[in-house]
């Protein structure tokens, strides 16, 4: 409609040039968008061959045209379609892409059992998920093919769920976001008030009365605002990108610059991926547990019946296999079979795993399960033709599956591993005796999980160390100087927890630590100083004397406790370990959090893809450039790339405001300009519209989106108030300078009778439908020359960093055009009547009426002037004058930026009226 009026009266350059304006603002936003779409699209699409049955032949078809119910050929080197069950084959997969999980993964045919089939739980072991590829597929026998059963297939997939995620994401309230419609409305509501404004003073009726209202209304609501806060998160994401951070939902980036917690797995994430084998605890004849054999070497399996079969477990209770000459499978199996010297056959389609004390075969093999947190084997010693049974997991679960009959010192001694950052498994045995065939033939078709786990003993305890990451440590600290609390949600012991957590920082220094746990099933949750072992009688209490000294860590059965009697949020952030957690336990944790604060999740997937995907910030160490894990990935895997994440998300929050406030001020200065106008009857020439909407405005807004990050995390999180006491005193205090010193340049003009006065006219005797007619007057020039430096000068404002981004005079971009500009707007106020300031009708007049006032006459044409003088051409004196004067303005305006909104004086409002914010102990 406005654009209608331009056109309609003759104002058809401002109209193109506004048309260009909107148009280059839909065109940034649908590159950008774009951009992030076909990102999207690389991850998602995939068309290949694959072979199906189909009426009992096998004949090759489209990926596309599979249907759930089909039996596919599963091919090494693949990329699984669809989401599938394995029904025949022993199958290694890739699941970075996916989960993030960094080494492939081993994947088993689903078994004919009473277990109900779940792909994300007890049936994650037999499934192949779309998008992963298969490193190698074999069969027992030579001539059967590995082959798998599809079950969803295109959006139905975890992976097609995913993408719908990118694509449609779930909204997250973000007070940016909900201000900024508010924000919207009321310079909505102020436009109308500025055409009522604009109507009535030019005393104009019909069209020319709508027109300059509409005119006056437009300039609030600038069309570029949309498009100029995409830029900005564009290239944020393209920063984050060159440090190997990559992001697949921009609107988050701003939401990484208003982290409050940020929340780490520990394996993987904060430690080092692979563990270091530390040793064996095996139990004496004495059910004692015996001193740490270091070494698989020490154990004398010839004379020590215990040291035999914890070697043989070793050997054997794993699901690793090999790839191309190389293990694969869960990082812990890999380590603890490299450090047996054993070796991996397969003989007629059984696995065979040869060991220096002779040869295993394995009859059955259940998978881990983090729901259990426990795997189990069944294997036949060919030297004696015995079958033995290996169950080994996390030490709490190995001691339930022996009915709690463990070693004397075994509460001791796992406690005492787990302090000195030792990851402890138990192991446990039971010896099944020489079976008949048909009793073998049973276990491996038969036989349930619960079946063969039981009238277990307890064999002893397998040590690994886990070392932190070398910049773990720094990365933490930033992390924290830069007012962000951090957590620990593992799925390891809690005692290894706060052992890491208190080697990197993460725990604070003299702390007491307090552990609540459930010892037995049905009973209280039950608190632990760590230190001293002493039982906590009333927690509460303790918390309330400590005065912030104490911090709490809490094991997934305590945290499920808490949950159902309703009490985890009143410990919630004064806890610092959650350990033992499932991947459903942490995705509810960090659910729990993000109810009160902005939170933020690092893991290295698998496991932790419900958290990373539930968070605000989810980012993930994943090999895949482009990983559907959660809104950002990391091929890094270091805690420094969270660092980076903080760092550029709050330039990028910083930046948005600057742009926001930047054009939110163009429309205030040219509104107040106009109201200027309007009351005088008077307006900017064409050529000065056409440089203020199509050059100043767009490549002033493009500049400020080009300031960089600062180099080090600031000491504090930006505003994210659109319409909070900050952004108000910086936009309303400038709006309140500038007009003021527009004021003043009015009256200053209607004091000087020496040229003004004595030749003043009634621009209303013109034809105000002739707007063109309108610009060549004194106060015309008065007004141009202090908005036209106003404009660029309010860029120059907003573009200073605070300590959310890199110092002004960086932004190289932006100082050179506003150096520019700056300089051809003193030009046209400083110089005599020339062919361009007469292109812009300022500082010029009639050829004979410039000769006359003794300038040389033009050789250019000029337009006749529309008033009495025949030129609107101030005073050199005057004109030098003004330009300090516009200076001045400059400067008071960077005084009330520099040192009251973002300098001292902001700094002692801070002390003195603390904003409500929620209380966080770093």
């Amino acid at each position: 409609m406005i654009l209608w009026c331009y056109f309609y009266l003759a104002y058809w350059q401002i109209g193109l040039s506004d048309t260009l304006v909107i148009l280059l603002a839909a065109l940034i936003k649908v590159i950008v968008r774009l951009k992030s779409e076909r990102r999207v699209k690389q991850m998602a699409e995939h068309v290949d061959q694959c072979y199906v049955q189909r009426q009992g032949d096998w004949i090759q078809v489209s990926t596309a045209d599979l249907v759930p119910g089909d039996v596919i050929q599963v091919i090494p080197n693949q990329i699984v379609p669809v989401d599938a069950v394995i029904l025949q084959g022993d199958i290694v997969v890739d699941e970075s892409s996916l989960t993030g999980e960094p080494l492939p993964i081993r994947k088993f045919p689903l078994r004919s059992d009473d277990v109900i089939f779940d792909m994300q739980s007890t049936g994650k072991a037999n499934s192949l998920f779309a998008g992963t590829t298969v490193k190698q597929a074999i069969t027992d026998y030579t001539e059967s093919k590995p082959t798998a059963l599809v079950l969803k297939t295109r959006t139905n997939t975890d992976k097609g769920q995913l993408i719908q995620r990118i694509l449609f994401p779930q909204p997250v309230s973000f007070i940016f976001n909900e201000q900024l419609k508010l924000v919207f409305i009321l310079l909505l509501l102020w436009a109308l008030v500025l055409l009522g404004f604009g109507s009535a003073w030019l005393g104009g009726s019909g069209m020319t009365a709508w027109f300059y209202g509409t005119v006056c209304a437009a300039q609030v609501m600038n069309p570029l605002l949309p498009a100029i806060l995409v830029v900005g998160q564009s290239i944020a994401a393209g920063r984050l990108r060159k440090k190997g951070v990559f992001c697949v939902d921009l609107p988050r980036i701003l939401m990484a610059g208003k982290v409050q917690i940020f929340c780490f797995d520990k394996t993987g994430t904060l430690t080092n991926e692979g563990l270091e084998y530390y040793g064996v605890h095996p139990v004496t004849h004495h059910n004692h547990l015996d001193e740490l054999y270091r070494y698989f070497q020490d154990l004398s399996p010839q004379t020590e019946e215990t040291h035999r079969l914890i070697q043989m477990g070793l050997s054997s209770c794993h699901s690793v296999t090999t790839l191309d000459g190389e293990y694969v499978g869960n990082p812990v199996d890999i380590v603890m079979f490299s450090s047996t010297e054993a070796s991996l056959s397969t003989k007629l389609g059984v696995d065979m795993i040869s060991t220096p004390n002779g040869d295993l075969e394995v009859v059955q093999r259940f998978e881990f399960q983090h729901a259990r947190a426990s795997m189990s084997i069944a294997v036949k010693d060919t030297r004696t033709g015995h079958t033995h049974v290996f169950c080994k997991g996390s030490f709490e679960r190995i001691a339930q599956v022996c009915q709690n009959k463990v070693p004397d010192n075994y509460d001791e001694l796992t406690s005492r591993s787990a302090k000195s950052g030792c990851y402890v498994l138990g192991m446990a045995h039971r010896d099944l005796g020489i079976l008949s065939e048909e009793e073998e033939q049973y276990i491996q078709l038969h036989c349930t999980r619960d079946e063969l786990e039981t009238e277990l003993e307890f064999l002893g305890l397998v040590l690994f160390k886990n070392l932190l990451k070398e910049d773990t440590t720094e990365a933490i600290q930033h992390i924290k100087q830069g007012d962000v609390r951090v957590v620990m949600i593992t799925g390891d012991n809690a005692l290894t927890g706060v052992f890491i957590g208190q080697q990197c920082g993460l725990v604070p220094e003299n702390s007491t630590i307090i552990l609540g746990d459930i010892l037995l099933e049905g009973e209280d949750i039950v608190w632990t100083d760590i230190e001293t072992g002493l039982e906590i009688k009333s927690i509460d209490t303790t918390l309330a004397a400590s005065q912030n000294g104490c911090e709490l860590a809490v094991t997934g059965n305590a945290f499920r406790w808490l949950l159902d009697h309703d009490k985890m949020r009143d410990y919630l952030f004064v806890t610092r370990i959650f350990a033992r957690m499932t991947p459903v336990d942490k995705m509810i944790c960090v659910e729990l959090m993000m109810e009160k604060a902005i939170v933020a999740m690092c893991g290295d997937g698998g496991n932790d893809c419900g958290a990373l995907r539930s968070a605000h910030v989810g980012i993930a160490m994943s090999e895949a450039e482009a990983s559907v894990v959660s809104p950002f990935s990391t091929p890094n895997r270091s805690v420094q790339s969270c660092v980076d994440l903080l760092i550029q998300g709050r330039a990028a929050l910083a930046t948005s405001f600057a742009s926001y406030k930047y054009l939110i001020m163009y429309g205030e200065i040219m509104a107040s300009s106009k109201l200027c106008t309007f009351y005088y009857t008077m307006s900017f020439s064409q050529w000065n519209f056409i440089l203020i909407d199509a050059f100043i405005t767009v490549f002033c807004a493009f500049g400020v989106t080009q300031a960089g990050a600062a180099k080090s995390l600031s000491p504090h999180r930006p505003t994210a108030r659109i319409l909070g006491p900050e952004v108000l005193l910086s936009v309303l205090g400038q709006i309140w300078i500038n007009v003021w010193f527009i004021i003043g340049a009015i009256i200053w003009l209607y004091s000087r009778d020496d040229f003004f006065r004595c030749n003043e006219w009634d621009a209303r005797a013109t034809d105000t439908a002739k707007w063109w007619l309108l610009g060549d007057s004194f106060e015309a020039d008065i007004v141009t020359f202090m908005v036209l430096f106003q404009f660029v000068n309010a860029a120059l404002v907003f573009n200073y960093g605070y300590m959310f981004r890199a110092r002004w005079y960086r932004n190289y971009f932006l100082v050179i055009v506003c150096a520019v500009f700056i300089g051809i707007v003193s030009y046209w106020e400083l110089a005599d009547p020339n062919r361009f300031g007469c292109l812009m009708r300022i500082n010029c007049g009639n050829a004979d009426v410039l000769q006359s006032l003794g300038y040389p006459r033009p050789d250019f044409y000029i337009e006749p002037y529309n008033n009495p003088l025949g030129h609107n051409v101030l005073p050199k004196t005057f004109r030098y004058q003004l330009w300090v004067y516009s200076i001045v303005n400059m400067c008071i305006v960077h005084i009330w930026e520099r040192f009251f909104v973002l300098g001292p004086i902001r700094q002692w409002m801070r002390q003195k009226y603390p904003l409500k914010r929620l209380a966080i102990k770093l």
